[in-house]
Parts: structure tokens; sequence; C-alpha cells
């Protein structure tokens, strides 16, 4: 017969393999039970291979590894961002609100300049008003694209929620902001077209 049959597994191998194709048990060695126990010597129980003590020894590593970070760590809502109503975005926002503030009162600043009487030719597309309207729409325009603010979408909900209360409320006074000064513009604008 041209197999060897491991004594192991019992899995029949080629006649010249070293050691089974299914077990990896090395030929060379002969089966257990016909290893002659040395004289005077009690029969050990076969070694445990060092592989599932290293495996143990590593795992028990790790776990001590992990629970000593996880002590060490300050506890997750002390990170920016992770607990609710933090704004990690806080340096960027306050420049914005402050952005939002010299714009509004520039607007007003524009309001009060016109007076109660404003001349009509101030108003057209080449007018001083809205000359001087757009360099302010454009100053802040440029100033928010500068600060590169993240938008709504692909921000975490639960972690972001600081940042984005704040974005509503900046929109929202935005908008507000705007529409009030829209109205009281159109309302000079009227008057100054009818004569005053």
């Amino acid at each position: 017969m041209n197999k060897k049959k491991c004594f192991k597994c019992g899995y029949w191998n080629k006649w010249d393999a070293l050691y089974c194709g299914l077990c990896y048990e090395p030929f060379n060695k002969r089966a257990a039970a016909e290893k002659p126990a040395p004289a005077g010597a009690e029969a050990r129980p076969e070694e445990q291979p060092r592989l599932p003590r290293l495996l143990l020894l590593l795992a028990g590593l790790t776990l001590a590894v992990t629970a000593a970070f996880r002590l060490l760590s300050p506890p997750a809502q002390d990170a920016p961002g992770a607990a609710a109503g933090i704004n990690r975005f806080s340096a960027k926002t306050a420049i914005a609100d402050k952005l939002l503030e010299d714009y509004t009162a520039a607007k007003e600043a524009l309001l009060a300049r016109m007076g109660a009487t404003p001349a009509p030719e101030g108003f057209g597309i080449a007018g001083e008003y809205t000359a001087e309207l757009f360099r302010i729409e454009e100053e802040y325009a440029a100033g928010m694209e500068a600060l590169r603010l993240p938008g709504a979408g692909g921000l975490d909900r639960a972690a972001d929620s600081g940042y984005l209360l704040w974005l509503e409320t900046h929109r929202y006074k935005e908008n507000s902001g705007m529409e009030d000064f829209s109205r009281r513009y159109r309302l000079l604008a009227a008057k100054a077209g009818a004569g005053g």
C-alpha cells in the first residue's frame, strides 16, 4: 500500500509524507501507545502545547490594558461634542455671531444715514444706498464663507446637538433680521419714489 495512516487522527496520507495532511502531526514521532515508559518513572500525561497558554496570556494582557485605559481615560461626556449640548465648533460660531452682529449694525447705520426722507437717486442700480448695501452683504457673505462652518447634513444629531441648535438659532436671527431690514428699506424706497 502506498499510503501512511496518521496514528493520531487516522487520516491516510501519502507514503512519503513527513506530517499528517489533516492534523499536521509529524510522522517521525512514535504513537503515544508505542512509547515505552521510562523505567521507574510514572507515566506523565502528554504535555499541552504552548500556543493555548500564549493565547491566554495575550487575552489577559489585552483585558488588563483595556481596563486600565477605561479607568484612566476621562468620561465620554467630557470629550468635545460627546455630550448633548456641547458645541465643538464654538470658536467659529463665536466669530459667526460677531459677524452677524456687525452685519446687522452696518445695515442699521445705512438706514439711519438714509434718514426719514432719503434721496430717490440713492436707490437705483448705481445709487449710493444700493452700492453700500451690496458692500455690506458681500462682506458678511465672505466672512461666513471663510469660516467654513459645516451644514446640518453629515453631522451626528446626538453628538453635535449643541452646534445644530446654534445653527438653527443663527439662521433664524439672520433671516428675521433680513426680513425686517428689507421691509424698512422698501418703505423708505417707496417713500423716496413718492417724493417724500
